[in-house]
């Protein structure tokens, strides 16, 4: 009888989308030994292993208008770390989850699933935009001021400022959910020309999120 031993990894590919809630590729990774036993009458397959995922997000990321209570799970997982500064968490730094996160005002969610034998998830970003003020225009304000916040829907303006314009990430004139759908789609991205690179650093990240929850109109 002859015993193989192969070591394997399969890699799976999840790609999630919404109108809402934008893409977040999910990635999955199956690790174990497929073990082949072989004779003259019989050949078995075996193979052990665990799934490893990236945290889920519940609710998932998106535009809402209250306070919402964020559970994160991974199956299998030892633990699962989590920032919500824009620090990329590892299995070492991070918060360690343990219960739901209130997300009470616009946040970004990193996290990463930990299992056994130092094996470790891709990190997970969820962007939650909650209960976005609109920016008024008043033009006849001697202030120098582009407008006040509040949260009362008004005409968005037919002209927008330059810098306002740079987080026009789809160029319709307005700031809105389409503009956090793109910059979900895009979360993460490096490079230059991305038109959700809102700050012009060649990286789409948290610093982009706070440029568009700044500019943001209804």
């Amino acid at each position: 009888m002859e015993n193989n031993k192969l070591k394997i990894s399969i890699f799976l590919a999840l790609l999630i989308s919404s109108f809402i809630n934008g893409n977040m590729a999910l990635a999955s990774e199956i690790t174990g030994i497929l073990t082949a036993n072989i004779d003259s009458n019989q050949v078995e397959t075996e193979i052990n292993g665990v799934v490893i995922t990236s945290p889920i997000a519940n609710p998932t990321a998106g535009v809402y208008t209250v306070t919402q209570s964020v559970s994160l799970t991974a199956s299998g997982a030892s633990s699962i770390h989590y920032t919500t500064d824009g620090t990329t968490p590892t299995c070492a730094t991070g918060t360690v989850y343990s219960s739901n996160i209130s997300v009470s005002s616009n946040m970004v969610i990193e996290a990463i699933s930990c299992y056994p034998e130092n094996n470790k998830s891709s990190v997970a970003s969820y962007l939650y935009a909650i209960n976005i003020p609109a920016i008024t225009n008043n033009p006849g304000s001697n202030s120098g001021n582009r407008g006040n916040i509040s949260n009362q829907n008004t005409t968005i303006p037919s002209l927008l400022s330059l810098s306002v314009q740079k987080v026009d990430a789809n160029k319709d004139n307005k700031i809105d959910v389409l503009d956090f759908v793109t910059l979900m789609a895009n979360w993460g991205k490096t490079g230059s020309n991305n038109t959700a690179d809102f700050n012009s650093d060649g990286k789409i990240d948290i610093l982009d999120f706070v440029l568009l929850m700044a500019n943001w109109t209804k």
